[in-house]
């Protein structure tokens, strides 16, 4: 059987890989010189593989939730790590605070040199600096059969396994092509956005927070369930940036929803009772468990002069500071978009692929896997999760008879 894959990321390293292991000849086209520019730039430089903890209940999509959960089950996660460590031979190491897995050598290039070397030392072809120009259904007597057009000329395949990502990062070479075969192949797409991306404010005093981190809890109640997040939060000289901010960011950048905010390691029973203490000053109060700066701002805009005691609080103003306190409205005027997006919402319909082989139900012999199809998780490695997960599925299920 021959399969081709188009695109060297994620999720087109993982079904090439899992194809050639399967019996098929592979071979793999990508637009780069040399592939998983994600993976490179991924946490830092340092490739954030896998979460600790699975959390299919976190996942974003148009579809029914128990799509996700049975697409994500096909490779569990004990089994993902695994693979690393013994196949792919990188060892990961828990980072205990975030509860993420890294390679314990904390250089992403060994994740993506190891997965180019899995597959070549298996057979796959690699036609590196190759854009695909057109995709052809050539099926014969209901045999499938395509035809790949590239830059470097026309190559036969009895499958094709679509791996090219979508939208964000453009400068990895995203460029939402895989997106634009699909919908000419007549697929649903589910309206495309940015997630997992900063996002912007206009007002200069938050500007003027720039680089101030704290623990938040932030909540988008028009985006439903998902879209909470508790953890770090960071004002940037832009806006909002942190894994709380990129992980509800989507109520934002699809629905323009509000964000609401509640500061600090504490709950509203704790901001009340600091509110009754008597002592000292308001601002001094709040400082104790938040950034001077940021008590001072929340202070001014409840309306409460700086200079005002814990002992002349008034009702109104220990309500309004309440408020302030544990339901802020972020103020948001724009996102980073693509540029920073981790991830692209939206995509291919979930619906439209066979969830136990992800081949197409609109055309025989063509597979869709990774960031083009419509699901996308929390940060924290529950992404490469998705992609290692679905590409290995597309690569098993493109190379059997």
């Amino acid at each position: 059987m021959r399969v081709a894959v188009i695109g060297a990321g994620a999720a087109g390293l993982m079904a090439g890989i899992s194809a050639t292991r399967a019996g098929a000849q592979v071979l793999i086209v990508e637009k780069t010189a040399d592939g998983g520019r994600k993976i490179l730039i991924s946490g830092g430089g340092r490739c954030n593989v896998l979460p600790s903890v699975e959390a299919p209940e976190r996942f974003i999509s148009a579809s029914p939730p128990q799509l996700v959960r049975r697409l994500l089950r096909a490779f569990p996660l004990r089994e993902q790590r695994a693979f690393f460590e013994r196949d792919a031979g990188v060892p990961l190491a828990l980072e205990k605070d975030s509860g993420k897995l890294f390679p314990a050598s904390n250089r992403a290039r060994d994740v993506r040199d190891a997965l180019v070397r899995l597959a070549t030392d298996a057979g796959v072809t690699f036609h590196w600096s190759t854009t695909v120009t057109r995709l052809e259904n050539s099926s014969r007597l209901n045999f499938p059969g395509w035809q790949v057009h590239t830059s470097a000329g026309t190559l036969d395949a009895d499958r094709v396994i679509i791996a090219t990502g979508g939208l964000s990062v453009p400068m990895t070479g995203s460029d939402g092509a895989g997106l634009a075969i699909a919908r000419a192949f007549g697929h649903t797409i589910v309206p495309t956005y940015a997630a997992l991306t900063p996002l912007l404010t206009d007002r200069e005093p938050h500007r003027a927070l720039s680089g101030l981190s704290l623990k938040a809890v932030l909540r988008a109640p028009s985006a439903g369930k998902q879209a909470r997040s508790t953890g770090g939060f960071l004002f940037t000289h832009r806006g909002f940036s942190g894994p709380t901010v990129l992980d509800v960011s989507h109520a934002w950048t699809r629905d323009r929803g509000d964000i609401f905010a509640s500061w600090g390691n504490v709950t509203r029973a704790d901001w009340e009772s600091t509110l009754e203490d008597r002592t000292g000053l308001v601002t001094t109060r709040l400082a104790s468990q938040l950034p001077a700066r940021l008590a001072e701002l929340l202070v001014c805009e409840a309306a409460v002069p700086l200079d005002r005691r814990m002992a002349e609080l008034r009702r109104d103003e220990r309500a309004r500071l309440l408020e302030m306190l544990t339901h802020y409205r972020l103020p948001v005027t724009g996102d980073e978009g693509y540029k920073k997006a981790e991830v692209t919402g939206g995509g291919v319909a979930l619906e439209e692929v066979d969830p136990s082989t992800l081949e197409s139900r609109r055309h025989k012999g063509l597979y869709l896997c990774g960031e083009l199809l419509d699901a996308f998780g929390p940060i924290g490695g529950h992404n490469f999760m998705w992609a290692w997960s679905t590409g290995r599925a597309a690569g098993f299920a493109a190379a059997r008879p």
